[in-house]
């Protein structure tokens, strides 16, 4: 019955990277002195090589450094977490846009599922993307996402970094905050975004679908 409700990899890649954020969360706090000693990590090194780390991760569909953003937010707070984690991951998905514009699908391929790439061909619109890839960024992931904009449209990189920008600081500040929640508080949503996640999957996909296509008739 749950296989004809959601795809099985899917919610299992949700599983594991709610319970490494909330375990990431926990150790941080927990081991935060013996991380702040670590003068490589916590100067501008640290930093700089953090974001690197989330943009090689946006590269690829199947790596998450999501679970790391507790640690950086342990180490640098929030504010500066969120920060280098949105540089991090609008560098990594400019890099990806690139990739697309100027290499094509046979070299995205590389780096994600061909059929996930598909599924955006004839969905998104070829122009007036800014304020859809916004909203996307929330609620898409941000490797296919890019690699979709760089292959099927002609969006200047400009905009769309823009775009990236905002719909990244959005979702970074809001885990970067939560990260400062109480490890029973992040159970709790986690399970709560879980249960959302499994039970109204096809919908969610359903309403984003529909969205892009009343979008392109704007």
């Amino acid at each position: 019955m749950f296989r004809k409700i959601f795809k099985r990899k899917e919610v299992n890649i949700v599983i594991v990277l709610v319970a490494l954020f909330i375990l990431a969360s926990f150790l941080s706090n927990k081991y935060s002195g013996v991380l702040g000693d670590i003068a490589l990590i916590n100067g501008l090194a640290g930093k700089l090589t953090y974001a690197s780390i989330v943009a090689i991760g946006v590269l690829f569909a199947a790596v998450s450094t999501l679970p790391l953003l507790p640690v950086a937010v342990s180490l640098w707070g929030p504010n500066l977490a969120a920060i280098y984690t949105i540089i991090g991951w609008s560098g990594g998905s400019l890099l990806a846009f690139f990739i697309a514009r100027r290499f094509g699908q046979k070299l995205v391929c590389k780096f994600i599922d061909k059929c996930d790439i598909d599924e955006y061909r004839k969905d998104l619109p070829k122009k007036n993307l800014f304020w859809l890839l916004i909203l996307a960024r929330v609620v898409l992931p941000v490797d296919i996402i890019s690699y979709a904009i760089g292959l099927f449209t002609k969006m200047h990189w400009g905009p769309f970094l823009v775009a990236t920008i905002i719909g990244t600081s959005i979702f970074s500040f809001i885990f970067a905050y939560g990260s400062e929640l109480p490890v029973i508080a992040q159970f709790i949503v986690g399970v709560l975004l879980l249960t959302l996640f499994i039970f109204k999957y096809k919908k969610i996909k359903l309403y984003i679908r529909k969205f892009i296509k009343i979008y392109k008739k704007w």
